[in-house]
């Protein structure tokens, strides 16, 4: 944690008064504070860094317990399956499908976003942090954000990405429902699969809070999100989630929207640039040549047209699946103006 991103990026958990957390050194490396404490001017209230991250999860809800415990878990899990310091590093590059849709993903959002050189992100649920570095080797100013500090599962991963020197960002322990980031201080929330962490009303204060931290102009930044569709009313896999207790309720998309419409943001939708009909998806190699390039010309027509792409997408969103769910939400730069950034994003 250094005491420049403390003083003008935090929040006291307790009082909730902005940027009046003092950090207070006691031990360093030549990169950050590794171990001290973070004291509230307004309250008085004290929280540990430990290991370079912020301690600022008070007094966390039961199923935040839990479902930290279980990542816990979870961690040990991948360890005994292979997962190391390697594997992380070359996250999100490791052939398996749930990383391909990882890695167009993010390759997605560094091609649409005009990102600049100091621009402050917040990556909310940053578990393995892999996209905390993406960023941070961008040039962004990152902060990660999670409950749990577990290794392979939290924020102590971390350190695998620093110690590396593939890049730097902070770590700060809290949960998305009440940030301990100072208000209007962000230029970017990222959440990656995290915001179906929340029942439905933690889910409206999740964007609430994404609202309050960021700056006019700032977005959220909405990739791979679980739905629930007519043919998946679930949209879980329950029995795995009640394994390792996670807290998760997928949401219909519309819902995701008007939650962050509610909260107020103007919302553009993502395509999900991992499909074949939207993007650079794998080729359908089942179809014999013939076949295959049929499909291929009958699908060039058809993505061309925007009615048709927006007509399937929801039929994907919302009654099919095999998509997640992608959302550019933007908080205007004052009542009813959209930035000029917001503005130049394709449709």
């Amino acid at each position: 944690m250094k005491v420049e991103f403390a003083a003008t990026h935090l929040r006291c958990p307790v009082c909730h008064r902005d940027r009046s957390l003092r950090l207070d050194v006691a031990a360093a490396s030549p990169l950050e504070v590794r171990e001290g404490v973070l004291v509230c001017r307004a309250c008085g209230a004290e929280h540990a860094v430990h290991g370079g991250i912020a301690h600022l999860l008070v007094d966390p809800p039961d199923h935040v317990v839990r479902e930290a415990a279980g990542l816990a878990r979870f961690a040990d899990f991948m360890a005994s399956t292979g997962w190391d310091r390697e594997r992380i590093l070359a996250l999100p590059d490791y052939q398996h499908g749930y990383w391909y849709v990882q890695a167009m993903s993010m390759q997605q959002l560094l091609d649409t976003i005009g990102f600049r050189p100091g621009e402050v992100l917040l990556d909310v649920g940053s578990n393995t942090c892999w996209a905390s570095n993406r960023f941070a080797q961008r040039e962004l100013t990152v902060a990660a954000l999670d409950i749990s500090t577990a290794e392979l599962q939290g924020l102590s991963t971390a350190d695998y990405f620093i110690e590396a020197g593939a890049s730097y960002f902070e770590r700060v322990l809290g949960s998305m429902n009440d940030m301990p980031i100072a208000s209007g201080s962000l230029d970017y929330v990222y959440c990656c699969e995290v915001l179906h962490h929340n029942d439905a009303e933690g889910l409206r204060r999740a964007m609430e809070e994404a609202f309050r931290v960021l700056k006019p102009g700032g977005r959220v930044l909405v990739v791979n999100e679980t739905l629930k569709t007519l043919r998946d009313r679930h949209g879980v896999h329950v029995e795995t989630v009640a394994h390792w207790d996670g807290y998760e309720h997928a949401h219909w998309a519309a819902r995701y929207r008007w939650e962050a419409i509610r909260a107020g943001f103007r919302t553009r939708i993502l395509e999900p640039r991992y499909h074949p009909f939207f993007g650079d998806g794998p080729p359908q190699a089942d179809l014999r040549p013939p076949r295959r390039a049929f499909v291929r010309r009958l699908r060039f027509e058809l993505r061309s047209r925007r009615l048709t792409r927006r007509a399937y997408l929801a039929w994907l969103h919302h009654v099919s699946g095999g998509v997640a769910f992608g959302m550019i939400a933007t908080k205007p730069a004052r009542r009813g103006v959209i930035s000029a950034a917001a503005r130049a994003l394709p449709r």
